[in-house]
């Protein structure tokens, strides 16, 4: 049985978007392959193993991860690459036919490109080295530079796939890159069926609920204020980050009372606050054009309105639900106004549930990668 080593820097327990992708993969890999899952632990906690026979022909490797500031570029690049060059020699010493590196820390693909031989599938979540601003020379030169060694990086892999059509054109176009595949975002068959099956029999109160990451990407001081402008309605923040401990504090530097915080929640949890809530809230600041956040398939499988605040490739995807209402992002009376606009939809919507379990399943996901790996093999 030939073996694929799998490079992430989130798998289980963590719930994340890139954990999820992950684990579609390797569910699907197993029928043919043995798999060595090479991880990070969850920043700032300690596994409770360092190896775990995840199950017959997967087993699970972790670096664990200490906490960093994750606000601070520098910083961050530094210990993305630490971290990373541990993962990589975690590899070295497991014998593997292919490699499999997926890069939302962006120094993945580099590192792993120059310093692993072998046949190499790159597994492109973001662009995030695309977004770095550019407001003086300085910043002009660091993304220039970090560009340059990205495009070196993705010449050593023998395929690339990414979650989206902006991502691939980008790679065409500006990177020369030839083979490129699209392997979409999406949610679990089972996480679909449960959130598809729930029932909201009651729309008693507005509740208005954010999933997610914390972030600087999400900007969530758009949501606190347009909850400031609605004290009428509840609004929900559901999730952790590095911006977690600055938000909280904004809402109360505020005085808005309309704001529950719950951190991070088990599924059972989740689901019960999906059951609360009257519409979901989604955003990404707008230099993310690229970005398709993941948790939009999930809200659409709930079937509530969705207010999404961004422009960019999740757009597409917003404008073929129904219930819906997309805004710029940053502009709370705007996020007000479409909120307001939705509050009389007491209904879930059948269409959106469908167009989840018709095009967006990762299990469709994991047999993509499932041939482009076959192919690699054989070459």
């Amino acid at each position: 049985m030939k073996t694929i080593n799998f490079l992430t820097s989130h798998f289980l327990p963590e719930n994340t978007a890139c954990t999820n992708r992950v684990v579609a993969y390797i569910k699907e890999l197993e029928k043919i392959y043995k798999i060595n899952v090479i991880c990070l632990s969850e920043k700032g906690a300690t596994p409770d193993r360092d190896i775990w026979k995840y199950s017959k022909n997967i087993t699970v490797y972790y670096v664990e991860q200490y906490s960093f500031d994750g606000t601070n570029f520098i910083k961050r690049a530094f210990k993305e690459i630490q971290y990373i060059g541990q993962l990589i020699n975690v590899s070295k010493k497991l014998h593997c036919d292919v490699t499999i590196a997926t890069a939302p820390y962006m120094f993945m693909i580099p590192l792993v490109g120059f310093r692993l031989k072998g046949k190499k599938i790159l597994d492109i979540r973001d662009l995030v080295w695309e977004y770095l601003e550019e407001q003086n020379l300085f910043k002009k030169f660091i993304k220039k530079i970090l560009t340059i060694i990205m495009k070196e990086g993705i010449k050593r892999f023998d395929h690339i796939t990414v979650t989206n059509e902006y991502e691939k054109n980008v790679l065409v176009e500006n990177y020369g890159v030839n083979k490129v595949m699209v392997l979409p975002n999406g949610i679990d068959k089972k996480r679909y069926e449960q959130l598809s099956q729930l029932t909201f029999s009651k729309f008693e109160k507005d509740v208005v609920t954010y999933v997610g990451n914390i972030g600087l990407a999400q900007n969530l001081k758009t949501f606190i204020d347009a909850a400031f402008l609605l004290p009428n309605i509840s609004f929900i923040v559901i999730g952790s980050g590095i911006e977690a401990k600055k938000i909280k504090n904004y809402t109360k530097e505020k005085s808005v009372e309309n704001v529950i915080f719950t951190g991070k929640l088990q599924w059972e949890e989740l689901e019960k606050y999906y059951q609360r809530s009257s519409i979901l809230y989604a955003q990404l600041d707008e230099k993310y054009i690229s970005a398709m956040p993941s948790k939009l398939y999930e809200y659409a499988s709930v079937g509530l309105p969705i207010v999404y605040g961004g422009k960019g490739q999740a757009i597409d995807f917003v404008k073929k639900l129904e219930n819906t209402k997309v805004v710029a992002p940053n502009d709370p009376i705007k996020l007000a106004n479409a909120i307001k606009s939705l509050r009389d939809i007491k209904q879930v919507s059948i269409k959106n549930r469908e167009l989840i379990y018709k095009h967006f399943l990762r299990e469709g996901v994991g047999k993509k990668m499932n041939s482009i790996v076959n192919k690699i093999i054989e070459v």
